[in-house]
């Protein structure tokens, strides 16, 4: 018998830990992932490892801010075309 899956309420994805104030990279390449809200590190990110151990999306979510104000970092810095380019040097590592 196939069942309909059930709706449930609020957000149907979790919070994006790429934009979240508390995603740190750690040094250990074996749990390159942490959390500084939760204090914990991982080998995935930390809002997937809240959902598989919790069952419930991530609760300590904060959206990264601006350094000179409060609001939600919307875009990332116009740096890219402001820069000039530079030519591309390969390298030869056949000796």
């Amino acid at each position: 018998m196939n069942t309909p899956p059930v709706k449930q309420d609020g957000p149907e994805r979790g919070p994006n830990c790429w934009e979240c104030r508390y995603l740190t990279i750690t040094w250990d390449t074996r749990m390159p992932y942490g959390c500084a809200c939760m204090g914990f590190r991982s080998r995935v990110l930390p809002s997937i490892e809240v959902l598989r151990t919790d069952g419930r999306f991530c609760s300590g979510f904060q959206p990264k801010v601006k350094p000179g104000g409060a609001s939600p970092v919307e875009t990332s810095t116009p740096r890219r075309e402001t820069d000039h380019p530079r030519p591309f040097r390969g390298i030869n590592l056949i000796t």
